[in-house]
């Protein structure tokens, strides 16, 4: 059985849990995750982190080291992300580094055309 974790920031993420809408993917192999991550869908429904703030399709909604990601995908196990909702600009992250202030404009955009909402708190 493969266990994921979640961990809480001090930023607040999710700002409207009313309008959070989910769906499940399959991770890549000896990555980490992290909830907030910006992340890419493939067709397979794979998970990949965003290579910028303007490429990414999902936001991750947990929280898996690489060796808890690899054991995921062994097994075939699925992570949540979120494909609507309102969560702070200031706590997503790509690979695990939050976005600086220079790159909020593009991910926002990004966000709109995906139907999320990233708002500054």
């Amino acid at each position: 059985m493969t266990t994921i974790s979640t961990s809480h920031q001090s930023r607040p993420f999710n700002l409207d849990v009313g309008k959070t809408r989910r769906a499940n993917g399959k991770v890549t192999t000896a990555t980490a995750y992290k909830e907030g991550d910006l992340l890419v869908v493939s067709a397979a429904n794979v998970l990949t982190h965003a290579a910028d703030e303007s490429t990414w399709d999902v936001i991750c909604g947990a929280t898996l080291t690489a060796a808890q990601a690899t054991e995921a995908a062994a097994k075939g196990t699925e992570i949540p992300y979120f494909i609507g909702g309102v969560f702070s600009i200031e706590a997503v992250s790509i690979s695990g580094v939050a976005l600086t202030a220079d790159k909020y404009d593009a991910a926002r955009a990004k966000a709109s055309k995906n139907k999320i909402e990233l708002s500054k708190v």
